[in-house]
């Protein structure tokens, strides 16, 4: 005679909902592993490698000067082989025949330039109000000026004797000054020259 098995008591219904029912897809967070440790990698790298770019355009190469010579008035200052100053000028009362917005001033500076030789160029000088650091670049076209070889507004790169750059800024009415006039010479690295100023 054989002895019967004992029987097999049924599985838990929980266990066979479970055993049916599909598996759980991984987390969110799981399914996106590699892509979130690549932006921790990738996002700051980027951000240094986009400013140190932005960095060096700006003052690498001596492409931005940041380091003035600083003249006082009735003073002269020698750098990238030219001599600079004095500066003179002040506010042109006389508008006829120019065309300057209402509730503006007009001022013009003369800067003298004495190069060693030729073939010294410069940027055209800017007018900087030292209080706030606003600055005004030239507007000789702009109010109706022609270019003129006697009255230039930037270095004459082609002159080896002395000449003196005429340069008109138009600056709002309750501007007072002091200002700075802030010559750039292309061959002085990161220096410039900066005449202070008070029409």
């Amino acid at each position: 005679m054989t002895i019967p098995l004992p029987p097999v008591p049924p599985a838990p219904r929980e266990d066979a909902e479970a055993a049916a029912a599909p598996a759980k897809p991984p987390s969110w967070w799981r399914r996106n592993t590699l892509a979130l440790v690549a932006l921790v990698v990738l996002l700051p790298a980027t951000a240094i490698a986009v400013g140190w770019q932005e960095w060096y355009q700006f003052f690498g190469f001596g492409a931005r000067a940041v380091t003035p010579v600083v003249v006082v008035e009735d003073e002269t200052t020698d750098l990238a082989g030219a001599t600079w100053g004095p500066v003179r000028g002040g506010e042109i009362e006389d508008l006829a025949g120019l065309d300057v917005p209402p509730n503006t001033r007009l001022i013009a500076v003369g800067v003298p330039v004495d190069p060693d030789a030729e073939g010294m160029g410069c940027e055209t000088p800017t007018l900087v109000e030292q209080s706030t650091g606003r600055e005004w670049g030239p507007v000789r076209a702009e109010i109706g000026l022609d270019w003129s070889a006697e009255e230039p507004e930037t270095c004459l790169s082609e002159q080896a004797g002395a000449y003196e750059m005429i340069v008109p800024f138009v600056v709002p009415e309750d501007v007072e000054g002091p200002f700075w006039v802030d010559v750039r010479p292309y061959d002085a690295g990161g220096s410039f020259v900066r005449f202070e100023f008070e029409p």
